[in-house]
């Protein structure tokens, strides 16, 4: 099966605490995904690095790695679920953290 990866709807938490949905939801169901927080600070676009959360449930990612919401440490990444078809939510402390991500 031939797949096309692009780009993440959303790759910058603009305002730190206000999760954004880097992969929407779909009802059809996606093939799969990758989000990655970089390893760099300047990658992530901060002084400092810091962790990435993700939510794939649908519900908004909080700054607390529990419940459905996991933490991404500096250089770790997510994989999105294939046929998933929840939005998957992103959130970090700080206001224009950068992160990768594709999906397919």
């Amino acid at each position: 099966m031939a797949v096309t990866p692009v780009p993440a709807d959303v790759t910058i938490v603009a305002t730190g605490g206000t999760p954004v949905n880097a992969i929407a939801a779909n009802p059809a169901g996606i093939g799969g995904g990758i989000l990655a927080n970089p390893i760099q600070p300047a990658d992530q676009g901060l002084a400092n690095a810091e962790p990435l959360y993700v939510d794939p449930t649908g519900n908004p990612a909080t700054l607390q790695g529990n419940g459905s919401t996991f933490r991404l440490e500096s250089g770790q990444s997510w994989s999105a679920i294939p046929g998933q078809t929840t939005a998957t939510s992103v959130n970090a402390q700080s206001s224009g953290h950068k992160f990768s991500g594709v999906k397919w």
